[in-house]
């Protein structure tokens, strides 16, 4: 019984962990995207002539594009507040690192462990801690991605607008004359 209650927290856990790597990989992947649109538009900027529209565009492109790669940079270094201190919990959190690096070394680390793993109680809620914090900055991250992609998607609407009223406003002499 006590296997399987410790075998479904590190499932969990193990789930969570995937998910924080993957939510990662996309703000990587938006951020290259975003610096490749960006390259783009500053090549063409010359080229746009200002009108009320390229000018009402640009400016929702550049207050988006802002937006959207503050909220990455917050996806992938969020902003972790400590949780409140609780009694139940073990004075060095064992499962992070910030608590293993705080021994001197393996074998005090290992000591520690099995003091902590000797209490089925205080193991448990060690382990179910971490769980929940790693849930809790799965939460905040997710948040942030979801906020990046609007922002991404007004950026990219917008720069796209510019360049069909650049494309249009070039061709419409050569396609009806003067």
């Amino acid at each position: 019984m006590k296997d399987d209650v410790y075998i479904s927290l590190f499932r969990v856990l193990d789930s969570e962990q995937q998910i924080i790597t993957r939510t990662d990989q996309k703000a990587f992947t938006m951020l290259s995207l975003m610096g490749v649109f960006m390259v783009f538009f500053l090549v063409h900027f010359t080229k746009i002539q200002i009108n009320w529209f390229n000018f009402v565009m640009l400016i929702l492109y550049l207050i988006a594009a802002i937006f959207a790669l503050v909220q990455l940079i917050l996806v992938i270094h969020p902003r972790i507040r400590k949780a409140k201190d609780r009694e139940d919990l073990p004075e060095i959190n064992a499962t992070y690192f910030g608590g293993i690096v705080s021994f001197n070394s393996a074998a005090e680390y290992g000591k520690y462990l099995r003091k902590i793993m000797e209490n089925d109680t205080r193991a448990y809620t060690m382990f179910a801690n971490q769980v929940y914090s790693v849930a809790q900055i799965n939460h905040y991250k997710h948040g942030h991605m979801q906020a990046a992609i609007k922002y991404f998607a007004v950026a990219i609407i917008s720069e796209l607008l510019i360049v069909m009223s650049v494309a249009y406003s070039r061709s419409l002499p050569f396609l009806f004359g003067n």
